[in-house]
């Protein structure tokens, strides 16, 4: 029963990010999302109250999704600095380019910003956890400055975040050189002062 219950609810997910895509993220109906799937509407408010949960589980599952992809090849617990910090960077980028992220952020900026300014989310807390254990890591080689690595991780979240929702606001300034200042942040915030990066 259980593993049903899993499979109908990818296909409640899926069916709610191809209608969330379709529109380019202008809002959609349970109706709608129930149709897309294939299931009744009462199925779909078995497992969740209304269209704002399922969006909240899609994109806890989206931004999650994102970070396994890019970290397939390499995971974010890496034994060097330079190339955690590349993970990074590829993670936000691969955030800031993603078509569901990108449409919610154009059309139902009510819906997102709570998790700007009042609380973190699910996928948030995720993040947050990894990168609070990349700090502590990095740390114990002797490559991070000192600090509470849960602050530390907190404010890598916080300048990423920014970096992914407000892009526009400097892309014609930044362009194609967005995720190299992003790295150079993020380099000059972890390292320990006086240290540079490999010129290699």
């Amino acid at each position: 029963m259980s593993i049903c219950n899993v499979d109908i609810g990818d296909q409640v997910l899926d069916a709610a990010r191809r209608c969330l895509v379709r529109n380019d993220g202008r809002r959609v109906t349970v109706a709608e999302v129930a149709r897309e799937a294939g299931v009744s509407r009462p199925t779909v408010y078995r497992r969740w109250p209304d269209m704002s949960e399922i969006i909240r589980a899609l994109l806890t599952r989206e931004v999650l999704g994102v970070i396994a992809v890019v970290t397939e090849a390499t995971p974010l617990h890496t034994d060097d600095l330079d190339a955690t910090i590349d993970q990074i960077v590829r993670v936000a980028t691969a955030l800031r380019d993603d078509d569901l992220v990108a449409a919610l952020w154009r059309e139902q900026r009510e819906f997102m910003t709570p998790y700007v300014f009042d609380r973190l989310g699910t996928s948030q807390l995720g993040v947050l956890k990894m990168l609070s254990e990349i700090v502590a890591r990095g740390q114990d080689r002797g490559e991070i400055r000192d600090g509470n690595p849960e602050k530390m991780g907190a404010m890598i979240l916080l300048m990423t975040q920014t970096a992914v929702q407000s892009r526009a606001l400097v892309d014609s300034i930044l362009g194609d050189d967005w995720s190299i200042e992003l790295r150079q942040m993020l380099s000059g915030y972890l390292r320990k002062p006086g240290e540079l990066p490999d010129a290699g």
